[in-house]
Formats: C-alpha cells, structure tokens, sequence
C-alpha cells in the first residue's frame, strides 16, 4: 500500500517541509519540497499550515502541498505501470517537475529554454538528421545560434527567464512583437525564428521536458508574407553574357561566375567551388553543401564558353566579392530599369521595401531563383526539382517569381499558337 505524507522535523525557526514517500516494503524515501515554514505553524494531523493571522502564504503553500500530492500519486500510477524505476531521484523529480524548477543548479537546462537551446546546440554537430543520416549542417547551426542570441537579447528587454512553461500564446506575442519592433525584422525573417524556435521546443517534449503545450496551438504559427523578389529573364542573362568586360578583369570574371551561377541553378556555396572533377560527359556533378543532395546539371552552352575561355574555371572570389562585383557587373550591363523589390537599408541595416533600379537588387539568390523561373513551364517541375535538388514543390514554387503579367502573357502566347495551329489546317 502506497502512502505519502508531509513531515516538518526540528524546531527552528525555519525549517523544511519533507515529504515521505512509502509502498509498503518495496521503498520508503524521504525528500525535501524546499518549501520552509515556523514549525509552530504546522499541523501534523491535518497536513498543512494552521490558519494563524498575519500568515499571507499558508493558503498557497497548502495549495501546493494538495497539487504536489496528487501530482506524485499519478504519476507513479503511469510511471509504475510502464515498468519506470521509482527511486529516490524519481521523487525528487517530479517535485522539480511539478514546481519547474532544476533539480539542481548545474541542469537548468532542464527548465530554462534558452539553457536547453545552448546546450542542444553543443550537440548539434554530433546528432544526426532522422533519413538522411546525416550531421546537422553548419547553416544549420547558425540558424540554431541567431535564434539563442534574439532569444537573450528578449530575455534581456523582458527582464526575465523564459521557462518551458512559459512557451505560451502569451509569449509568442511579446517575442514576436519584441522581434518586429525592437528588432525592426521583417515578417518572414521572424517566422524562420519562430520555426527554429518550434522545432527546438518539440525536442524538449520528447525528452520529456515541461513544454507549454500552446507550443502547437494554430494560433503560435509562423508568420509569412509574399517575399518581394527579382529574378533575370534569358534575355537579360544574354545581355550580360555577351557584354564586353575587358577592359576590368575582375567584373569580367565576377560575370563569368554570375553566368555559371545563373546557367546550373546551384547555391553559391556551391557554384563557386565547382572544379574539374565536378565534370563528367558533359555534366556537373555535386554534392550540395546544405542538402548532401547529388545533383546533375546538363552544362549550359553559356558555360562551356566561359570554361573554354579560361581553360578551366574562372577565378575564385569570397561571397562577399560577388556580390558586390555583380551589382556593377548588372549596371554596366544596363540593367537598371525601375522595379519594386527590397535590399538593406544602410541606417537600419534591415530590408525596405521600395523602388530601386534593378542592378541595386541583385544578389548571388537571384541565380537559383532565375534558373527555376525560366524554366517552369517548359519543363516538368518535377524535372526541375531533381536539378535544384528541392525536396517538395512547395519549396520549389517559392523560387518561382513569374509576374501575373508574364503569366497572362503566356496565356495568350498559347491562344495564338491555337488560332495559327487551327488555320494551318
């Protein structure tokens, strides 16, 4: 028979409330609830604090002692029938669980989310992606890191800890605002925040943690918003193709690998250390950095030229370099027709929507997002997709930045070819 009763031992001033713990001869454990309390102020027959005046915390402390009984019995009715070992650290447990509070100091990750995160990024580079069985990726990572440093950086404008069970709807406003307003970042920025930040909760409920369970209310989703993209059509990819750079050699091969970026689709920590051995009859082969995806890439007519050229690939150059060459690159190209887009304000170091000249727009994504693009239509998506190594077509239509305009335009390129195919016959 199991029996659980509370114990109030000494006679100092404050003392500890235990609580002891017994099922018949099978175990009998004794542990403290850290709550303290007047000795004199304690029944022992009836199990809680004495209704004495002036006492402001005997009808919380009594709640707490009512819930944490029923909490233990329960729990050893679950954990007892699953074949769980009930020990004296069990006991302890769950009077940290049912309190939310760590064990001890030294395992706060075991309460604190932003302690977890810390810790489940330290891990990170050993765990290994369920189908894929392969490490998480170092963008990955990063991602895992920005998400600790805005969560600090809220803990520090909230002036508090969030804990697992402060994962609430309540939260997830503040941290929200806190993001779109102190932070000034744009609303599908903060949706990747919050779907980091979900992901990393739902790993703490499977270890068992005290996650908030608003955690997978409708209501805690991530925000998106149409993203406002550029993208260069064949015509413009011609034009800077066969524009004359000589005179500048570094925007020259700046071009070159802006054309070799355009022509597979591929990310740019990709195309940029694309070499000899990545050729094979007349294809490239690679292993994609983020995905570990082996893609084949037909090679383009433009980028035979440009291998020919330079008996080989064109010089390499850090990220940074490309994208800074290739907005002049696009300039001298002419390419500097009004559009609506957005790019980072230098004041706020965050992206404004406006109108700017298209050469001020283009970074190295417009590569993967213009090779999609001009193709769709022309071929299966699906054919599209084992090119670019997307995984689903929702990820793949989200590169697919054909205005309705051009789409209209298709339409009735498609009517035409009708009536001409009609009057033919």
């Amino acid at each position: 028979m199991s029996t659980l009763n509370y114990l109030v031992k000494g006679q100092k001033y404050y003392t500890n409330i235990l609580i002891r713990f017994k099922n018949g001869r099978k175990f009998d454990y004794t542990v403290s609830t850290e709550f303290k309390i007047d000795p004199k102020n304690w029944s022992a027959s009836k199990q809680k604090l004495k209704n004495t005046s002036g006492d402001k915390t005997k009808d919380e402390i009594n709640n707490h002692l009512a819930e944490l009984k029923k909490h233990i019995l329960d729990q050893f009715n679950l954990d007892n029938s699953s074949g769980v070992y009930i020990d004296k650290q069990w006991l302890q447990q769950q009077i940290a669980n049912k309190f939310n509070r760590p064990l001890n100091e030294t395992v706060s990750d075991e309460i604190y989310f932003v302690a977890f995160t810390e810790k489940f990024i330290k891990n990170a580079p050993t765990r290994l992606i369920k189908g894929k069985n392969k490490p998480v990726s170092s963008s990955t990572i990063t991602k895992y890191n920005s998400l600790q440093k805005k969560l600090e950086a809220y803990e520090k404008h909230a002036k508090t800890k969030i804990k697992f069970t402060d994962l609430n709807l309540t939260f997830y406003e503040s941290f929200v605002q806190f993001l779109k307003v102190q932070e000034t970042i744009s609303t599908n920025t903060v949706g990747k925040y919050i779907s980091t930040l979900k992901g990393i909760a739902r790993e703490a409920l499977l270890k068992g943690f005290p996650v908030n369970k608003e955690i997978n209310h409708p209501n805690f989703f991530v925000p998106t918003e149409k993203a406002i993209d550029i993208y260069l059509n064949d015509d413009e990819i011609n034009t800077i193709y066969n524009h004359d750079f000589k005179d500048d050699e570094k925007y020259d091969n700046a071009r070159d690998l802006f054309i070799i970026g355009l022509r597979t689709g591929l990310r740019i920590s990709d195309f940029l250390r694309l070499e000899q051995s990545n050729i094979n009859d007349g294809y490239f082969e690679i292993v994609t950095q983020k995905t570990n995806q082996k893609v084949t890439i037909p090679i383009h007519s433009q980028v035979l030229g440009i291998l020919e050229k330079h008996n080989g690939f064109p010089r390499k150059i850090s990220d940074q370099k490309f994208n800074l060459y290739i907005k002049q690159v696009c300039k001298e190209a002419k390419l500097t027709q009004m559009v609506t887009g957005s790019k980072i304000d230098e004041n706020t170091n965050r992206k404004k929507a406006d109108i700017y000249p298209k050469h001020e727009l283009v970074t190295s994504h417009i590569c993967r997002r213009s090779f999609a693009t001009n193709l769709y239509g022309n071929l299966p998506n699906i054919s599209i997709m084992a090119i670019t190594g997307h995984t689903t077509e929702v990820q793949f239509l989200r590169y697919i930045k054909i205005t309705p305009k051009e789409n209209a335009d298709k339409l009735k390129e498609y009517w035409k070819n009708q009536e001409e195919s009609v009057v033919k016959e």
